[in-house]
């Protein structure tokens, strides 16, 4: 059983007369000690999936299992568990950090919410992080605007780790930085995998990073897994048509041959009105059938594929 664990959770905006299922018949597990990725373009509802974990939003449908309980369904006592035990990074640090707060009242405040630590405990702990995050203690007297990106993004991993997650969901963590802070934030990440055997949920775009650093990945595609499976196969052999555009879209000197895949319209992709696959209008592989019929997630030589070709 994973760790955390999703089946079959749905969610739906509502904009005016306009529905948009960001998130369809979600089945994913993320378990202790490895690093799960979740790929997709833009708009394919990963966010949605994070937001949804640590419940920031509630689904329309579904369940979301910490441990084997239902999240949304804890008494007040594992809710505080589950709070402590599952933590997040998002993509903008300058956003996600008060900017009226202090560096060392932002690393500080889950401490003082879960209020486990004295004063001087405290302290020592944030200290500690922040060293951990590569960073000189002499930041907490400082603002989020006096700092770097970078810097801000460290911080906002620090305020996520100070409790001790047993899960981190790191939410694009990376793009809003630039090559260089991404490699430094990549191996800081991994080193704090290994060092306190957790696990990550790592929500991104770059497959680069995916190939590097994942042992599992999903891929989505406007609000449906199409693909999922190990790493390292997926990267070999992709089976799903959207997977095969995603690793040919890595950048590199293979991309002057390469044949252009046309992009779906923001009509369409906003009006989430095929009926069927929702990568009809871009997939090479297309037949008449997949116009009208959702194909389901079915288990093809070690993972999973959506898609009516197999």
């Amino acid at each position: 059983m994973g760790f955390l664990k999703t089946i079959d959770l749905n969610k739906t905006f509502k904009i005016e007369t306009l529905k948009i299922p960001a998130v369809e018949n979600l089945n994913i597990e993320i378990n202790r000690d490895e690093i799960f990725a979740l790929v997709g373009e833009s708009g394919s509802g990963k966010s949605t999936v994070a937001r949804l974990l640590i419940k920031l939003i509630k689904p329309d449908s579904g369940h979301i299992l910490f441990k084997g309980h239902n999240i949304w369904q804890m008494k007040k006592d594992d809710s505080v568990i589950f709070r402590k035990s599952v933590s997040i990074v998002f993509q903008d640090p300058y956003a996600s950090l008060n900017p009226r707060m202090k560096i060392q009242s932002i690393v500080e405040e889950p401490l003082k919410i879960h209020g486990q630590f004295s004063a001087e405990e405290a302290k020592l702990k944030i200290i500690e992080i922040i060293k951990e995050m590569g960073l000189d203690e002499t930041i907490l007297d400082r603002y989020p605007h006096q700092l770097s990106g970078g810097q801000r993004q460290r911080v906002a991993i620090a305020r996520a780790l100070i409790l001790n997650p047993e899960i981190l969901i790191a939410d694009e963590p990376l793009s809003a930085l630039d090559i260089s802070l991404q490699a430094s934030l990549l191996q800081l990440l991994t080193r704090i995998k290994e060092s306190r055997k957790m696990g990550i949920l790592f929500i991104t775009h770059d497959l680069n990073i995916v190939r590097t650093i994942s042992h599992y990945v999903a891929v989505m595609h406007l609000g449906r897994i199409v693909e999922e499976g190990q790493t390292g196969e997926i990267f070999k052999n992709p089976l799903h048509p959207y997977t095969q555009v995603l690793i040919n879209s890595i950048p590199g000197f293979h991309r002057r041959n390469r044949k252009k895949t046309p992009r779906i319209s923001t009509e369409e992709k906003l009006s989430w009105n095929l009926k069927g696959c929702r990568f009809f209008n871009r997939c090479d592989y297309k037949m008449s059938i997949c116009e009208n019929n959702i194909p389901e997630l079915k288990t093809i030589r070690g993972r999973k594929i959506r898609c009516l070709l197999y």
